[in-house]
């Protein structure tokens, strides 16, 4: 494995030392991209999946403990990074899904084998899953085309436009995304619209679908691939990245 062969992205605010950090990974051989916040590394990671995220906890719009979720459900290496260093502030980092817990100021040298070391795990884990029968996610390969942030009500584009959806919304794309690409069962979807499957007229469930369709279009400017089953369901053909945040 060669260094140049190894992505990196850095999520830091601060930027004299997200800048200087970048530098000194730069220095080392990887191939680096910074973000100054959380929104800004959803959107680069939808174009391209890191071999490891640098990330730090604090971030303007949200906990870097946050990130950790769509960094994990990606299964890129994790290293975060905090000014906070109690047992509590480590487990919590830890239960959040990091690899690696780095306390301020960093020892770059150390902080370089970690990238090294995660990178060599992580590609490994993608190999194993490979020859399980899923395909493993190659380097700079294109990501799933949207990522829905649950909490937020936030769906990113595949060109980073962003999509406000109303809750109802949010709840029926992720149920369909649940059974992406094939039909969801019209219960499950009625049941994220928060209706009774059994007393509920299956026009509500299609004025939903219907509604989604053109606020993501008005909004992205691309249609949502839902294709209707006739006499079945609906089913997603867009690959989403489903975050919990």
């Amino acid at each position: 494995m060669k260094p140049n062969d190894v992505s990196v992205f850095l999520v830091e605010d601060d930027e004299d030392f997200r800048d200087a950090l970048a530098d000194c990974l730069d220095g080392a051989g990887f191939h680096v991209r910074v973000f100054a916040d959380a929104l800004s590394f959803y959107k680069g990671s939808l174009a391209l999946r890191p071999d490891v995220a640098v990330i730090d906890v604090n971030l303007p719009d949200g906990s870097g403990l946050e990130v950790l979720g769509h960094v994990t459900a990606l299964g890129v290496g994790a290293i975060l990074l905090t000014a906070r260093g109690t047992t509590s502030d480590r487990v919590a980092g830890y239960e959040a899904g990091a690899d690696i817990y780095f306390v301020k100021p960093v020892d770059t040298h150390e902080l370089i084998a970690a990238i090294r070391g995660l990178t060599v795990k992580s590609r490994r884990r993608m190999e194993a899953a490979g020859k399980g029968g899923e395909a493993p996610v190659s380097d700079g390969a294109a990501a799933p085309a949207w990522l829905l942030k649950q909490r937020s009500h936030l769906l990113v584009g595949p060109d980073l436009q962003v999509v406000r959806l109303a809750d109802q919304q949010t709840r029926l794309l992720a149920a369909l995304a649940l059974h992406a690409p094939n039909a969801a069962p019209r219960d499950d979807l009625l049941a994220a619209l928060g209706h009774n499957p059994e007393f509920s007229d299956r026009q509500i469930l299609d004025s939903a679908i219907r509604r989604l369709r053109r606020t993501v279009e008005e909004s992205a400017g691309i249609p949502l691939a839902v294709t209707t089953i006739p006499r079945v369901s609906y089913a997603l053909r867009d690959g989403i990245v489903l975050d919990p945040n």
